[in-house]
Formats: C-alpha cells, structure tokens, sequence
C-alpha cells in the first residue's frame, strides 16, 4: 500500500511539474508576441501614451488647451481628436491613418528615425 502511494505521489509530483513547464513555456511566447506587436496608443482624455503619465494629476500642471481640450504639451495636443484614442503607427510615429502617416517625404528624427514632430517621435521605438 505505501508503495502505491509512493508511486501515485510521484505520477502526481511530475504531472503537476509537467503542467507548470507548459504554462511558463506558452506565457513567454505569448509575452514575446505581445512585446513585438505592442500598439502605441494616445489617450483620447489627455493626449498622453497611455499607461505613462496618462490622465494623472501632476499631468495635468500645464493645464489643458485651449484649442483641442488635451492637456498642454502632451504628444497628442493639437494632433488628434480630444474625446478618441489614437493608435501610433510604429513606423513613423504619426496618427495611424492620418494624412501624415508614412508620409516618403517627411523629415525623419536623427535620435529616434521617425517623423521628426509626430507625436511618437523620441517617445517609442521604431519597428
């Protein structure tokens, strides 16, 4: 009988190791996808990337502006529409979409290698 138990334990033992290596396995592939697939996206409340200074007080010390309603100085001030979040294209840093977006003749940022102004310009990496 302790034999049975012993054996039945181990089966448990490496059944449940077995099943943590695959989650760990499938979690960082899936964390890999999500890194190089990652969306940029500019807040429609504050203008900011979200998940940065998005929407947060000591954001807003620059007050909102006048013009659009995003706060002042924010990547997407005076750029897109207050009220909708922007999606970043992350070859050129512009509104995905937009006029601008791949633009061939738009001047491209020495530091970062996207369009120099546009709002992910030196705030995102290039892909």
């Amino acid at each position: 009988m302790k034999k049975l138990c012993f054996i039945v334990l181990i089966a448990f033992t490496v059944a449940a190791f077995n099943q943590i290596n695959a989650q760990c396995t499938h979690d960082t592939k899936s964390a890999k996808t999500e890194v190089s697939s990652e969306k940029v996206i500019l807040c429609g409340h504050c203008g900011h990337i979200k998940g940065g200074k998005c929407c947060k007080a000591d954001a807003e010390k620059c007050g909102k502006c006048e013009k659009c309603g995003l706060h002042k100085g924010s990547p997407g001030c005076c750029k897109m529409e207050a009220g909708k979040d922007a999606e970043l294209c992350p070859k050129c840093g512009q509104i995905k979409g937009s006029k601008d977006c791949c633009a061939p003749n738009a001047e491209k940022c020495s530091k970062c290698g996207l369009h120099q102004g546009s709002p992910g310009c030196c705030k995102m990496k290039k892909t």
